[in-house]
């Protein structure tokens, strides 16, 4: 069975083997202005508190740090929209493994810049049927929207979309700043964390990639190594 990495990795070929020479060069251009960034020397680290929020819940309702806490681990992820294909490949990976998450006691929530209903904004817009087709419109775990990336922001995450990466945007027909409604291109790395119950940062998965993300074996590792980490502190009291 592939891994997530692999399917990423299996899309990028698809891209580069199917896209005009002009776009893929603008891709890359983008991609390694974007692994340029000192995304990982600002964001969150181990031992450090996951900033409180509460935001607006895809669905109704809100999703709060402490009611999270309060039931166990939180495995809180970042993804920039729909419109990303890598991401959607994200949210589905992580969707068919879920009942591998939440049987450790944690629960998994991402968290995304993307108002809901972005693919009937993408629909409306006239973007071609094949880039919205692989869009992830449901999922058994929270997607919370985080309007105007105020968490990410605290994290330490966001950045601009490169020029180049907008100039594709474009041309396909997707307006990222309609999506997210703040006007922006600013988006988030796509960093999982896995956090205690405590509130502090067990393990921080910072790929400063967009085209890289957390494998779910890695996600489940961490969470059992929380798990044996805070039996031992338990042991001591």
């Amino acid at each position: 069975m592939p891994t997530l990495n692999a399917k990423i990795r299996d899309a990028i070929q698809h891209f580069r083997g199917t896209l005009p020479p002009e776009i893929t060069s603008l891709i890359e251009q983008g991609a390694g202005e974007i692994s340029a960034l000192d995304i990982v020397e600002r964001a969150l680290r181990p031992k450090m508190g996951v900033p409180g929020f509460e935001l607006e819940k895809y669905g109704g309702g809100t999703g709060k740090l402490k009611d999270y806490l309060d039931r166990g681990p939180l495995v809180l992820t970042f993804y920039r929209g729909v419109w990303c294909p890598y991401c959607n490949l994200q949210l589905r990976e992580y969707d068919g493994r879920l009942h591998e998450i939440t049987r450790l006691g944690a629960s998994l929530v991402a968290v995304t810049p993307e108002m809901p209903g972005a693919v009937d904004r993408l629909q409306a817009a006239g973007v071609p049927e094949d880039v919205i087709s692989g869009a992830v419109t449901s999922v058994g775990f929270d997607v919370l929207h985080d309007a105007g990336n105020t968490l990410a922001e605290k994290c330490g995450l966001v950045f601009e979309l490169p020029k180049s990466h907008r100039d594709v945007l474009d041309q396909i027909g997707i307006d990222v700043k309609a999506l997210t409604g703040n006007g922006s291109y600013m988006v988030a790395d796509p960093a999982t964390y896995v956090v205690g119950q405590d509130g502090l940062v067990f393990r921080a998965f910072v790929p400063n990639n967009y085209r890289k993300r957390t494998e779910v074996d890695s996600i489940i590792e961490a969470l059992r190594d929380l798990a044996q980490a805070d039996g031992a502190e338990k042991a001591y009291v």
